[in-house]
Parts: structure tokens; C-alpha cells; sequence
């Protein structure tokens, strides 16, 4: 049994001179597993695709990936569990340009993983963070390997929070983990992340599945105006959210129908 493969093979450790380390040019992403199954795998390829032309990447290689995950989750000996992604350029000279052939490199690393479930049905609590979202088109979008924003981020906010609220030029973002939604006007919703944050699995799925779920800009202003509140991830799904500094919110029955509609349609 092993815990993390680099590029299909047991290992613990990367080349020093590895980009993903030296300059954070890779990118990830974190999947839920539940009973021995990737869930929604498809978004998550969607997700790779998409940073793999973000980014310059070579193309992937779908059957070969897809096969080495379910060999690696057949590994493990728990049947639930999170495992997370990492792909990176590899190893080069020294220096800011990639290699035109770079040798890619594949990190799968597991995880277990347990929901709380008092999580859907008490909610969480958010800050605000003062750390922002750096505004950058090229990156708008990806879930690359420069996270400093949202480390810096999570000092910000009190460790009994779930998660913090990021901003960009007053115009909120998401969450440091997590994006974000508001029930305004009969409406979920989100902001937009063309220019600053990460479109996540869940989101896209909301967005592409929910039709009461809509893109926009928004500032602080909508805490006040908002009737609820909830964020998602890929290993939670959505989660309502209570509280945030001084703004109260009740828990949305549709948040549940939601969570109940992503879960089904996860395989």
C-alpha cells in the first residue's frame, strides 16, 4: 500500500529541481472517493483540461490517468477517503522558461476523509479576510500551485471559521477553500472568476445543472441584502453558512436538495 505515487510509482519525495516547487508551475485538484469511486470524475478532468491549455501544459493523457487513479485507490485499504492531484512540469535548468519537452510529473497523495455531519445541518461561520485576491486574467480560473494568498489568508481569520472571505478590488471572490453563494432576489449567487479565484468542480456544477444558480459581481454589500448563505468544495459538496462577522443567516432547505442532487449524480 502506498500513500502517494509520483507518476505511477511508490515515492515520497520530488527532485529539488522540480518547477512545481521552485516556481509553483503545476496545478491540482482534490477529489472526493466514495466507496472506491472518484465523484464526479468528469468535472475533474474538465478542471485538468482546462489549466493544462491555462497553463502551456502538454496535453493529458485521460485513459492512462484515469487508470492509474482507480489503481491507486485499490490500493488503499479504506473505500472512502480524498485524494489529491498535483501535476507539475518536472525538473529543468534553471530559469524562469519552461523546457520545450518537459518531463510531467503526476503526484496522486491520499487522504482520509470523514464528514462532520452537524456541518449541513448547524452550518459554519466565515471571517473576512484582509489578505485579496491577486487580479490576474492568465490565472483567473485555475487552481494552481501558488497558494500564498490563501495561506496569508487563513492567519486572518479565527481558527474556529470554516472559511474566510477573499476580495478583489471590493468585489468579493470566495472563500480561501471554497466558493461562494448568496440567495438574493429569488436567485444562488456567485461570484464571477474571470479575472481572480478558482472555478471549482461544485460550482461548475451548480452553474451547469441549477438554474436557479447565476454569476455576478458583488461586494460586502450582499452579506446585508442576502437571505442565506452557503460555500462548496469538491470533498464537502455545499455547506450552509450561519455567520459571518456580525450577519446572520438561517440554514436553506434548498442547500440539502442541492447536496441531495450533486451526491446522485456523483457517479
Amino acid at each position: 500500500m502506498s500513500r502517494t505515487l509520483i507518476n505511477g510509482q511508490p515515492a515520497s519525495t520530488v527532485d529539488v529541481s522540480d518547477r512545481g516547487l521552485l516556481y509553483g508551475d503545476g496545478f491540482f485538484t482534490t477529489m472526493r472517493v466514495r466507496d472506491n469511486k472518484v465523484e464526479h470524475w468528469p468535472l475533474h478532468l474538465e478542471r485538468l483540461s482546462f489549466s493544462t491549455l491555462k497553463l502551456n501544459f502538454p496535453a493529458i493523457d485521460i485513459e492512462m490517468l484515469e487508470q492509474e487513479v482507480q489503481d491507486f485507490i485499490a490500493q488503499q485499504p479504506e473505500s472512502d477517503g480524498a485524494i489529491r492531484m498535483t501535476i507539475t512540469r518536472g525538473a529543468g535548468e534553471r530559469g524562469y522558461r519552461a523546457p520545450d519537452e518537459p518531463t510531467i510529473q503526476t503526484i496522486l497523495s491520499w487522504s482520509n476523509f470523514n464528514l462532520t455531519p452537524s456541518l449541513y445541518t448547524d452550518g459554519v461561520e466565515l471571517g473576512i479576510c484582509e489578505t485579496p485576491y491577486s487580479i490576474n486574467r492568465a490565472l483567473a480560473g485555475v487552481k494552481h500551485l501558488n497558494r500564498l494568498e490563501q495561506v496569508l489568508a487563513q492567519d486572518d481569520i479565527p481558527k474556529s471559521c470554516f472559511d474566510g472571505i477573499m476580495l478583489a478590488n471590493n468585489l468579493i471572490i470566495g472563500g480561501s477553500k471554497t466558493n461562494i453563494y448568496f440567495y438574493h432576489n429569488d436567485l444562488w449567487l456567485t461570484p464571477r472568476v474571470d479575472e481572480a479565484g478558482v472555478d471549482g468542480t461544485v460550482r461548475r456544477w451548480l452553474l451547469g445543472t441549477q438554474q436557479e444558480v447565476k454569476q455576478t459581481d458583488f461586494g460586502l454589500e450582499m452579506l446585508s441584502e442576502a437571505k442565506y448563505c452557503m460555500v462548496s468544495n469538491a470533498l464537502y459538496g455545499m455547506i450552509p453558512v450561519t455567520k459571518i462577522a456580525q450577519h446572520r443567516y438561517d440554514v436553506s432547505p434548498q442547500v440539502a436538495r442541492f447536496q441531495q442532487r450533486y451526491l446522485e449524480a456523483a457517479f
